[in-house]
């Protein structure tokens, strides 16, 4: 028999018009500053969303106080677990979100005391209407190409879409929240406003290790509301979790004769240390 947790997050209000989506078929879908490698992963398949309308609560348990943010243009994705009570053992919480390979320019997207800098591409336009990728730098220094944020459902459907970060099309909707949210953190907002999460699922093993290797992978996985408020069933094993963008300075500029620019490249907001935030002081 499969167990389940029951818990509250805070809910998404924005949405993405239809006739802004990211459309596989479309040709009016427009890639900016980056190289589209021809046979690897296209844009991933996008999870069913609810129709229903959704009302974001925020509310600080210090009225007036939200965590101090810089910005940047590079950053790293920091796992914050929304009920530390809830976490895994080995704990996750402040862990980083990084790649696991399984295959030519193909990785599953898993948790590790280290990760890839990240960084948001796209035009003004494309971060309003939420078509905008979040990228990372593959391949040798002298020679990098671009790997983007993906999701796709995958075969547990009570786990929701599994991510990946490889080359391709960025997954519809993948942005850092606007600066309207007193937050920054990672958002998949794609179709009709939805209540949804990230979350880490522990000892899991991916095909390409075989049986011998387990991850902590990381999937998005989507919720319901009734009258009692906004709820998502995680399953056994896994656990909720927001992906916090964390300051990397260190972002530098492509080697001369690089295949795509950083044109597009633009600033986030970002905490210099999420580790040395009490998130306990906010509803979060």
């Amino acid at each position: 028999m499969k167990m389940f947790q029951f818990i509250t997050i805070a809910d998404h209000i924005d949405s993405i018009p239809s006739s802004n989506r990211y459309d596989n078929t479309s040709s009016t879908a427009k890639m900016h500053s980056f190289l589209l490698l021809s046979g690897l992963l296209g844009l991933a398949s996008a999870a069913p969303t609810s129709s229903t309308p959704i009302t974001r609560q925020w509310t600080p348990q210090e009225p007036g106080s939200i965590p101090r943010h810089s910005g940047s243009r590079g950053f790293r994705l920091r796992v914050n677990v929304t009920d530390p009570s809830l976490d895994l053992t080995p704990a996750v919480h402040n862990l980083f979100l990084s790649t696991a390979h399984i295959g030519p320019a193909q990785n599953r997207a898993v948790v590790s005391s280290s990760g890839p800098i990240f960084y948001q591409n796209g035009t003004y336009a494309d971060i309003a209407n939420y078509r905008a990728g979040i990228l990372t730098d593959a391949g040798p220094p002298e020679s990098p190409f671009p790997e983007a944020l993906q999701y796709q459902q995958g075969s547990d459907e009570t786990k929701g879409s599994e991510l990946f970060i490889s080359a391709g099309t960025p997954g519809a909707g993948t942005a850092i929240s606007k600066l309207t949210y007193p937050y920054s953190t990672l958002e998949i907002l794609e179709g009709a406003p939805i209540v949804s999460s990230f979350i880490v699922c522990g000892n899991t093993t991916i095909p390409y290790y075989g049986e011998s290797k387990q991850f902590e992978v990381v999937n998005w996985l989507q919720g319901t509301r009734d009258a009692t408020g906004t709820h998502l069933r995680v399953p056994e094993g896994c656990v909720a979790v927001n992906l916090v963008p964390e300051c990397a300075h260190e972002f530098g500029e492509l080697p001369e004769g690089a295949a795509y620019g950083r044109t597009f490249v633009n600033d986030v907001r970002c905490y210099e240390s999420m580790a040395a935030i009490d998130w306990s002081k906010y509803a979060y």
